[in-house]
């Protein structure tokens, strides 16, 4: 054979094999889309797929889709019969079904709005001059009037576009844009947002997701009320597995918030006697967020910690700290309560708030949970605030409660939701306050009559001690309170009992 001849035969293997992993791509990647839009709305009775066309070419392919995101439209009911004026006396009849329509019109759901996205998909091999099994380039399609309203806001820019990079194995990176937006009206206020930049990482099997998140900042200003808002930087990122699902992600969260700033100098309404009360300035600064969840022998568990420092008005706040966990929580009987939820229009405010279709389709979701909420109990499910912390000029004042059920048996369960609170349910709490803050507060409080003078404070705190409602510990005023087996106890001691609020 000739040096040509095989040239000409590597050449056609080269142009079989290319054409062949295209064909493979393209095939994917249409495959992926079908999945992925048949399950959404399965997710959810928020999320409709309403219009899809996929053109499909050998090179690449173009996916536009159209979703309604709120409550389904209510089916057309038929037109009501006419109806006869009132006599004298069934005017009052007639007016309090006027009054029901006006209170179902007040209840009714907020209408269903809808988005086009289109997706330029590139095939690969070799898509957007990159290896890869596909390029996704996505943007939001809008019309004539939606794009004249948006412009106001972001002006000639895309306000949301992504670009998407599918590896062979299916797994695919994803960054996405969201453009500046600005709005300012003379004698109104401005809003100014300076965007987001997101990546997100995500498996083939769709089970672990990777992100990070940065937020430059944010400034709004109101000229009628004076409220001004300035949020610093945001920067978060997660490494979650959602292998259980959504609803179940693990994995661990961790953000900063440089800043954030409001004011309301006229106050955010109107007192008593008729004249706005100015708020202090509230400043926090470095705002450091963690949040974890776990599941381990079948049950799952949550936490997140808030903390930071600050100034409210004059007053510097050194460290403040905010954290709350749930644990032992069933996670295939939360998963079974939570899609239920989520996939039921009633539950999601769907349908007239205060017509009876509505309230008896939660009633009847309700009834249908019961028996699963009630089984969760058995694995002594518990929630609460671990831990709120103040510290200003040395001087900490901290709460804590917890609440959950322990103990719970199958015979248990036979009894009614309250009786088997009252007798497995278990609820802890925790304070501790600066006396000097007591004395801060009431005489902040008495320039408005509304707590007594700062030198009744020790009395009051004296006389609680007595009674057995706090305790003094040094410089701090401290009380505890337990129920559990069916009593209370109040620092220490059963309710009633000497020095317990008898």
């Amino acid at each position: 054979m000739s040096k040509k001849a095989v040239l000409g035969v590597l050449a056609a293997a080269i142009a079989v094999a290319y054409g062949g992993s295209t064909w493979w791509a393209a095939s994917q990647i249409k495959s992926r889309y079908d999945t992925a839009f048949d399950e959404l709305p399965k997710q959810t009775a928020m999320v409709r797929v309403v219009e899809r066309n996929y053109d499909r070419g050998f090179l690449g392919a173009v996916s536009t889709v159209t979703l309604e995101i709120g409550c389904a439209p209510e089916p057309a009911a038929a037109a009501p019969a006419p109806v006869a004026k009132p006599a004298e006396g069934e005017e009052a009849d007639a007016d309090a079904d006027e009054d029901n329509k006006d209170a179902e019109a007040d209840t009714a759901p907020l209408k269903p709005f809808r988005i086009t996205l289109r997706d330029t998909i590139h095939h690969g091999p070799l898509a957007g001059g990159s290896l890869a099994a596909a390029t996704i380039d996505s943007e939001l399609v809008l019309d004539a009037q939606t794009q004249a309203n948006v412009e106001k806001f972001f002006g000639k820019a895309k306000p949301l576009t992504a670009h998407t990079k599918v590896g062979f194995s299916g797994a695919f990176t994803t960054d996405m844009t969201v453009a500046p937006a600005k709005l300012a009206e003379d004698g109104k206020g401005q809003f100014t947002w300076q965007g987001a930049q997101a990546r997100m990482e995500v498996n083939a099997a769709r089970t672990q997701v990777r992100y990070d998140l940065t937020m430059p900042g944010l400034d709004f200003s109101d000229t009628r009320s004076g409220v001004t808002m300035k949020m610093g930087k945001l920067a978060v990122k997660a490494d979650m597995d959602s292998s259980a699902g959504w609803i179940l992600a693990t994995g661990k969260t961790e953000g900063r918030l440089d800043s954030l700033e409001f004011a309301a100098p006229k106050g955010l309404g109107t007192a008593s006697g008729g004249e706005h009360k100015a708020l202090p300035t509230v400043l926090l600064q470095g705002i450091d967020l963690i949040g974890e969840a776990t599941i381990k022998d079948g049950l799952y568990a949550s936490g997140g910690t808030l903390k930071g420092s600050g100034k409210i008005g004059e007053t510097k706040i050194d460290k403040f700290e905010v954290g709350s966990s749930a644990r032992n929580i069933h996670a295939a009987g939360y998963k079974k309560l939570a899609d239920a939820w989520m996939q039921s229009g009633a539950a999601n405010g769907c349908g007239k708030g205060g017509s009876k279709a509505s309230q008896e389709a939660i009633k009847a979701l309700t009834d249908q949970l019961a028996p699963d909420i009630k089984a969760m109990a058995k694995y002594s499910p518990e929630f609460g605030l671990d831990k709120m912390l103040v510290e200003i000029d040395g001087k900490r004042a901290e709460i804590s409660y917890t609440a959950g059920l322990t103990g719970v048996t199958d015979e248990d369960l036979q009894a009614p939701g309250t009786a088997l609170m009252m007798k497995r349910g278990v609820f802890k709490a925790n304070a501790r306050l600066p006396m000097k803050w007591l004395e801060k507060l009431a005489e902040t409080g008495a320039e408005s009559g509304q707590t007594p003078p700062p030198e009744m404070v020790a009395g009051l705190v004296e006389q609680g001690e007595q009674k057995g409602f706090v305790k003094r510990d040094g410089d701090d005023v401290t009380a505890q309170v337990e129920f559990s087996a069916g009593s209370l106890k109040v620092n220490g001691k059963p309710l009633g009992a000497p020095g317990a609020g008898n």
